[in-house]
């Protein structure tokens, strides 16, 4: 009893793990660039008598992104809003100097100029807009030139945009603010010029839309709702028995 009631209360607590990530892509629909997460589950045994193994619930294993697949691409009126045609991901710098990763093209300029996140992350390597800009233009490749006021209509560049890959990108770790970091499952990151290499180009004046399928995330969640169910019910009922099984001691 004791056993069915502890099997019971794992599936509880990863089926709740499981909803909240449902919650949490549909939460996202409409962030920019969002990747849906998946959750992978993992049975828990233990030693019975012969030394045969019994099966003792369930637990989560990892939360990790379930795919990469590409949102739809949206113009915008911004020149520093930037979509990834393909694969690839920026680099942006933290705070603390850790580089991160994001699909997320939605930049500003600092009191600095530098490209940055809306978070303040500075993207990478650093590009830097000089107060005087009259329009910037953002490549297919990645190059980026200006027009000042002192440069009579001539762009000149002044940097270039580079994309990070990952061998196993599904394995990469899902961190706040809609970045992900290297892990050693997605393997060390491969820089270079968009439309080299296996990379995506870049499209400027636009944005990469969420790729959250609502529908599918819908009938998870059904199907996701009736296990839990049925496992509280497991519950309820070993801890009938319990109860009775105390009585009759007393």
């Amino acid at each position: 009893m004791l056993t069915s009631l502890f099997t019971a209360s794992t599936a509880l607590d990863a089926y709740q793990t499981s909803l909240n990530n449902t919650s949490n892509n549909l939460a996202n629909i409409n962030t920019t660039a969002f990747k849906a997460s998946g959750i992978n589950f993992q049975d828990l045994f233990s030693s019975g008598p012969n030394g045969n193994q019994i099966g003792n619930g369930i637990s989560v294993a990892e939360i990790s992104p379930k795919g990469f697949e590409q949102g739809q691409t949206v113009p915008t009126q911004r020149d520093n809003d930037l979509a990834i045609n393909g694969r690839g991901f920026f680099q942006v710098q933290l705070q603390d100097g850790q580089i991160q990763y994001t699909r997320d093209g939605s930049f500003h300029r600092d009191a600095t100029g530098r490209l940055v996140t809306n978070e303040g992350y500075i993207v990478q390597p650093p590009i830097t807009i000089p107060s005087n800009t009259l329009s910037t233009t953002v490549a297919i490749d990645g190059t980026v030139s200006i027009i000042t006021s002192t440069s009579a209509g001539v762009p000149k560049v002044i940097g270039q945009i580079q994309l990070a890959q990952f061998a196993n990108q599904e394995g990469l770790r899902i961190e706040p603010g809609n970045l992900y970091s290297q892990t050693p499952n997605s393997g060390p990151p491969t820089t270079g010029t968009p439309g080299t290499l296996g990379l995506g180009r870049i499209q400027q004046f636009a944005l990469e839309q969420s790729n959250v399928d609502v529908t599918t995330e819908l009938a998870k969640m059904v199907t996701t709702q009736q296990a839990f169910s049925a496992n509280s019910k497991v519950v309820n009922a070993s801890s009938q028995m319990i109860t009775s099984t105390l009585s009759l001691i007393q």
